[in-house]
């Protein structure tokens, strides 16, 4: 009997095992995602820049075809993302950068970070938290190109 336990506890801890590490594999971005994401299907990007000063938010919107949409998911493809338990990072960038992505049906998914290494991604209102190849690096590029973009306070 205890062999039989002993060989069922080890068992047990080989599943959770394989499950953990199924949860920590890099993800790309669509897959990241969720929610049946494709990115043909989105039809327009809304970027959020709120500033950690106080300032008036800055916001502009990308249409699908816009050369500037096209680069925006490519830097937003380049990194991989990794499952993480953890919810808390510091501001570290300046801004908070909130990405809401629409079909012709909705507002669908959401990405949004503001430093340091994790990232908020997915469906909107079922996002999950990921760790970002790259970390604040990726992040910073991220928020460079889009204020090339030129936002407008909104």
């Amino acid at each position: 009997m205890k062999g039989q336990v002993q060989k069922v506890v080890v068992l047990l801890l080989f599943v959770v095992c394989l499950g953990a590490i199924f949860l920590c594999l890099p993800r790309d971005f669509e897959k990241t995602m969720g929610g049946g994401f494709d990115p043909e299907r989105v039809e327009k990007i809304q970027v959020d820049l709120l500033p950690v000063g106080g300032q008036a938010p800055l916001g502009v919107t990308l249409q699908q075809g816009d050369e500037e949409f096209g680069k925006l998911l490519a830097l937003l493809e380049k990194p991989t993302y990794s499952r993480t338990v953890s919810k808390s990072d510091e501001i570290t960038l300046g801004y908070e950068v909130k990405l809401s992505f629409a079909t012709s049906e909705a507002w669908a998914w959401q990405y949004q970070f503001m430093g340091g290494k994790l990232v908020e991604v997915g469906p909107s209102g079922q996002t999950k938290t990921y760790q970002i190849s790259g970390g604040e690096e990726s992040q910073q590029a991220i928020l460079d190109y889009l204020l090339t973009l030129e936002p407008e306070p909104s």
